[in-house]
């Protein structure tokens, strides 16, 4: 169920939590739509604008799902295994049955300080994202990790060997919201005077 509050910027941030499930409602693609445009407002140094945004349909998310799983197969010992076809098999089912799956990617550059900038940008735009998702009451799971570097993902995507997968946001109605803890910022806070 949508969730139509309003919410401040300070809320967002302090309540936001990573949703690891979400409910079978859509999204509507004017929302979508919408964070994405506020996404590409965060503060990028020489306006570079290095995001790619990749929004997988129905069908593309069954593609998606299936080199998903070929990766995590990859990874067992045995992959042909009865006992793991479950656990495979899930792979599909839940990234088939999630709303709404946006890969990011950011453009890298020669100059190792504006690549590192153009991926920090990325990723500023993926926070701006799920903190305006947040807002409307939408989850979201971000993901990095190795199979963003997986060749049958890039190729699957069509990416030019200098553009990087920043990671995978994964977004919906919470089914649940999982309740964390952060250390306060004054035990992690040196003021110098």
């Amino acid at each position: 169920m949508q969730d139509t509050r309003q919410m401040s910027v300070l809320d967002a941030i302090v309540s936001r939590r990573s949703i690891p499930q979400f409910q079978p409602t859509p999204v509507p693609r004017e929302i979508i739509k919408r964070l994405l445009d506020a996404a590409v407002w965060v503060p990028n140094h020489r306006l570079t604008e290095p995001w790619q945004f990749h929004v997988l349909g129905e069908t593309s998310k069954r593609r998606f799902a299936e080199i998903r799983r070929d990766f995590r197969a990859a990874t067992m010992p045995n992959p042909k295994a009865p006992e793991v076809q479950p656990a495979l098999a899930k792979i599909v089912e839940d990234t088939i049955h999630t709303p709404v799956i946006i890969i990011v990617t950011a453009q890298g550059h020669d100059d190792p300080e504006l690549r590192e900038e153009n991926y920090w940008a990325a990723f500023g735009a993926v926070y701006a994202f799920m903190l305006g998702a947040w807002s409307l009451g939408i989850g979201t799971y971000f993901r990095t990790g190795a199979f963003r570097d997986h060749p049958p993902l890039r190729e699957y995507l069509g990416l030019a060997a200098g553009r990087r997968i920043i990671g995978i946001l994964y977004a919906g109605y919470p089914a649940a919201i999982p309740q964390k803890q952060r250390t306060p910022a004054a035990e992690k806070t040196v003021w110098l005077e």
